[in-house]
């Protein structure tokens, strides 16, 4: 638009209402006439799949050699026909005698043990409301190579690498001042130290994150399984427990990060501004209710927020368990995740009938920001060592690029749909949110006009201003997607010609093309008006773009309810849902930022 941006807008959707009847009333060939040149134009820029959709798998471990913290423990403790294990999982004896792993440790308070305050709110921490409990963690990081610190050997020969002992200090790898943090959380009755757990600990650090895992010692709050229908519903039976015991996971999360950025080991050399998580089972729960989800506090499927960790910029989930179609871990159809703007991957398994994947699925389309749902094709519930190239194929490009802030790879992460040989995996439903704009960089921001069933773009400010209020010009709002672009006249990208029918003749509807020979036909249509240059983006080429940048995928409605429209996607399943509706894909027509 030639006027200014919001004013222009104003203008353009009060013809747009005013004429609204009598556009409705023109002859399909005349509404037609000026889309036919654009579906020739873009024949042609229709591709195949992204070249860059499949990803090497990530088969070994980082480039980093690992080192934990000190766990040493006295297992000349156990009593006969006890292990280990049963401390490190906080399992109570027979005669509801505690068990930790406190009991086990060498060093009074060792193993960052800490108390952990229980708010006193009867509805989520039932008769734990109001004490204390204590909290172990472990504490796994990128080291030196020359680092001479012996392993710890566990009694089923398992090792902690080049652990420290009583007193000392972590030694870091150089080369880096402040490390990324992974906050990891275990599933129900595991440990950081139990099978697998302890593998995947120490592979996160080995791409470079200190990995801290407290020790939830779930059964101390609630003897609960959810191996099953059966179990969810026998955990009915002591529900206020069950829920407390749901409930204290992120409160030890929170403490777990609090000790990393505060303890003088750990203190000046983590991020805290660089914080991500991973969480298996219900710790992948644990992670959605710390990024400000309402849990299911009763039968009737009420719920309520726990707390909201803002230090958390995302999360992994594994197999995450978010409850069965008879309860579900967030609210009744699991509202209790409206809100949440945690960037969230979740790695389901198609064959899980513990964390079923109606419950996951019902749970991320309802988030507010990036979100994905990738599912493993036959895998069960629990951490199987053949999806482990996909888990951290997925994850560690997933937190480098929303954690560490690697633009390479949050643009990678973007169109991932598959790891190269891996286990059967397959991106089902996906959105990945733009970084936020710094300098020149503008968000482009879609909206709906529900009654129209139309979308639009805009990329000014003070014009998604106006349509947020809805006053001036109502009925329009944000649809959740969007992508990132320059200020046009900065020169980075082309900028993108804005068009919207013309009045009277024209469909009702924006349209948008960086393509210089389309801009100029589509200006010479009169069916069309050239309103601006709206932003500045890089052009697709052949339908394919460069390393580090987003396809934006055009859509057209073959002239649904005979009214043209377009969008401009980022996402697979989305554009997969429109033509399922009846739209026609395009073809890539931009390369945003990521």
């Amino acid at each position: 638009m030639s006027d200014a941006p919001g004013l222009a807008a104003f203008r353009a959707h009060r013809r747009l209402r005013s004429l609204r009847r009598r556009v409705r009333c023109l002859g399909s060939s005349a509404r037609r006439a000026g889309l036919a040149l654009l579906a020739l134009a873009w024949a042609s820029a229709a591709s195949g799949a992204d070249p860059l959709a499949t990803v090497p798998a990530l088969t070994g471990p980082g480039p980093y050699p690992v080192a934990c913290s000190d766990v040493t423990q006295d297992f000349s403790r156990l009593l006969p026909g006890e292990t280990a294990e049963v401390y490190w999982e906080g399992q109570p004896r027979d005669d509801g005698t505690p068990r930790y792993l406190t009991d086990l440790l060498v060093t009074s308070g060792g193993a960052y043990t800490q108390p952990v305050a229980v708010p006193d709110d009867r509805e989520l921490y039932g008769p734990y409301r109001g004490g204390s409990y204590a909290l172990s963690q472990l504490v796994c990081y990128p080291t030196r190579a020359d680092n001479p610190r012996p392993d710890y050997v566990l009694p089923d020969g398992r090792r902690v690498p080049r652990m420290q002992r009583a007193g000392e200090a972590p030694v870091f790898a150089d080369g880096v001042e402040r490390w990324p943090v992974i906050a990891f959380s275990h599933g129900l009755g595991g440990s950081p130290l139990g099978s697998g757990y302890l593998d995947f600990i120490v592979q996160f650090a080995s791409y470079g994150y200190v990995v801290v895992a407290p020790f939830h010692g779930d059964p101390r709050f609630a003897k609960v399984k959810l191996e099953g229908l059966v179990d969810v519903i026998l955990s009915l039976v002591e529900f206020p427990k069950f829920i407390a015991m749901q409930a204290v996971r992120p409160l030890g999360l929170v403490a777990t990060l609090d000790l990393a950025v505060a303890h003088p080991h750990w203190r000046d050399r983590v991020d805290a501004g660089r914080i991500g998580g991973f969480g298996a089972s219900l710790g992948g729960e644990a992670m959605m209710l710390a990024g400000g989800a309402a849990l299911t506090t009763t039968v009737g499927q009420s719920s309520k927020r726990v707390l909201i960790e803002p230090r958390l910029k995302a999360a992994v989930g594994y197999v995450p368990y978010f409850g069965q179609p008879i309860l579900p871990a967030f609210g009744r159809d699991q509202r209790g995740v409206d809100g949440v703007v945690l960037p969230f991957l979740a790695i389901g398994g198609g064959a899980d009938l513990v964390a079923p994947l109606s419950e996951i699925e019902d749970a991320m389309v309802r988030l507010g920001s990036t979100r994905q749902l990738v599912v493993l094709d036959g895998t069960e519930h629990g951490l199987d060592p053949k999806d482990a190239p996909d888990i951290f194929t997925w994850s560690i490009t997933f937190l480098d690029g929303q954690v560490k802030g690697d633009p390479v790879a949050r643009a990678a992460y973007a169109r991932m749909a598959t790891v190269e040989g891996g286990g059967g995996d397959r991106s089902v439903y996906d959105y990945s949110a733009p970084s936020a704009p710094a300098g020149t960089e503008r968000t482009v921001i879609e909206y709906r006009n529900a009654s129209l069933d139309h979308y639009f773009l805009t990329a000014e400010p003070d014009e998604a201003a106006m349509l947020d209020a809805g006053v001036v010009v109502p009925g329009w709002t944000r649809t959740g997607m969007a992508f990132k672009a320059s200020l046009r006249g900065t020169g980075q990208g082309l900028p993108a010609c804005r068009f919207f029918g013309t009045p009277g003749v024209g469909p009702s509807s924006h349209f948008y093309t960086v393509d210089v020979p389309e801009c100029a036909k589509v200006r010479a249509d009169p069916f069309w008006t050239f309103e601006e240059l709206a932003f500045a983006v890089e052009p697709a080429g052949v339908g394919v773009c460069a390393e580090g940048r987003v396809p934006v995928t055009r859509l057209y409605n073959n002239g649904k309810n005979n009214q043209a429209n377009h969008r401009y996607l980022t996402s697979r399943s989305e554009t997969t849902k429109m033509t399922d509706e009846g739209w026609m894909v395009e073809g890539p027509v931009f390369c945003a930022l990521p």
